[in-house]
């Protein structure tokens, strides 16, 4: 570029014939094309104005195909702390994680491993948005995909009969403590015999989500959960949904519902979505921390009951659900809109709650502090490890 910024002068100073000489003599030393060696030569050096009227110095020494296309404004030093932030919140979806973010930024930047990350930084990961976040994490998430797999056994009584049957299109218009509930088993490859199981009790509205560990499923242990779980929640109770598994289809468990004045109904016979809400809560919150693995001693019991109370506080008080607001028919298409928040905000924002009730979530919000939460979650998953290999392990005197 420096032979044309030389010969730039002369050539613009130059006649017709010697500006031809010239670009013949060019051409054959630069190699350029003849029509754009004279835009440069006729150009270097210059003040161009464009059609806005806008002044620039022009220099061949720029190019303009460095710069085409629009400019990144997440660069790849982003994608280290968003896979520490997507960690420290569970690896939870993209829509998830931008609220997550969004909530919880003032505390979050203070980890150990997010506190070098600079201003403009933070600034961008605060407002980045879920199609963004898939497009960076987009490598790491195919590292660690996780498989699928459930295992469901149904059941059947003969109270059935006297326990009516509501799909999921007859839900009530207004279902605020709506709760729809079911069992996770943790029987491993072979459900035989006795096992741990989980309760999920999920209210539809809030995405509050209640979980209970039963050595079994016995009715006394689930109506004892249920009990358990009916005192321990913020909100008064209007219904309660079920499955047609025996463990709640039976007396004792009726008669709860009778005595508290609390509709109960079941789904209908293989329909999983008569219950979408709680089926979705037991992948995010009992399967990503305990796996598919047989739980059945007192050990992993006991360590399985602690995990279920820290995942529960966790889940209600940070982490974001997905909400189905509105469903739209145009033609043949159907349109969705969904709202992502957090379960306790989601509680406070509307008004079924009294002042008291209020209070108490907010201190209970301010008193958690998430960090230390997930510690001691992480600390609960290896004991629950070292029971389920030590069961497994031979004993010395086998040894011996």
């Amino acid at each position: 570029m420096s032979v044309v910024l030389k010969n730039a002068p002369r050539y613009r100073r130059a006649r017709k014939k010697l500006k031809s000489a010239m670009l013949d003599e060019l051409c054959a030393v630069l190699h350029y094309n003849r029509k754009y060696l004279a835009l440069l030569l006729r150009s270097s050096g210059r003040s161009v104005f464009t059609h806005r009227a806008i002044r620039f110095l022009a220099d061949p020494r720029i190019s303009l195909t460095a710069h085409r296309g629009r400019k990144k404004v997440y660069p790849p030093e982003l994608v280290q702390p968003l896979q520490t932030i997507w960690q420290l919140a569970g690896c939870i979806a993209s829509r998830h994680l931008a609220v997550f973010i969004r909530a919880h930024h003032h505390f979050l930047f203070q980890d150990k491993r997010l506190k070098h990350v600079p201003a403009p930084l933070r600034r961008k990961l605060i407002r980045v948005s879920p199609a963004t976040i898939d497009r960076l994490l987009g490598p790491t998430r195919k590292k660690l995909a996780l498989k699928l797999s459930y295992q469901r056994k149904p059941g059947a009584s003969w109270l059935k009969k006297t326990i009516p049957i509501q799909a999921y299109q007859n839900k009530p218009a207004k279902p605020f403590g709506y709760l729809e509930i079911d069992l996770v088993h943790h029987g491993g490859d072979v459900p035989a015999g006795q096992f741990a199981y989980t309760l999920t009790v999920t209210e539809i509205t809030t995405g509050w989500t209640e979980l209970r560990v039963l050595p079994n499923k016995a009715s006394v242990f689930v109506v004892r959960a249920m009990k358990s779980i009916l005192r321990s929640l913020p909100f008064r109770v209007s219904h309660i949904h079920s499955d047609n598994g025996s463990e709640f289809i039976n007396r004792p468990l009726a008669q709860l519902a009778r005595a508290l004045g609390i509709p109960f109904t079941r789904s209908r016979a293989f329909r999983k979505n008569d219950a979408p809400y709680v089926e979705s809560k037991n992948w995010s919150l009992v399967r990503v921390y305990v796996g598919y693995r047989r739980y059945d001693t007192g050990r992993e019991i006991a360590a399985l009951r602690r995990l279920a109370r820290l995942v529960t506080l966790k889940h209600n008080l940070f982490i974001p659900t997905m909400k189905l607001e509105r469903r739209q028919r145009d033609g043949a298409r159907i349109h969705k809109r969904h709202s992502v928040d957090i379960p306790v905000r989601r509680l406070l924002a509307g008004d079924q709650l009294t002042k008291r009730q209020q209070c108490s979530l907010r201190q209970l919000s301010k008193s958690v502090n998430y960090f230390d939460l997930s510690a001691r979650l992480e600390r609960e998953q290896s004991r629950l490890d070292q029971a389920y290999s030590s069961k497994y392990a031979p004993s010395k005197s086998t040894e011996s």
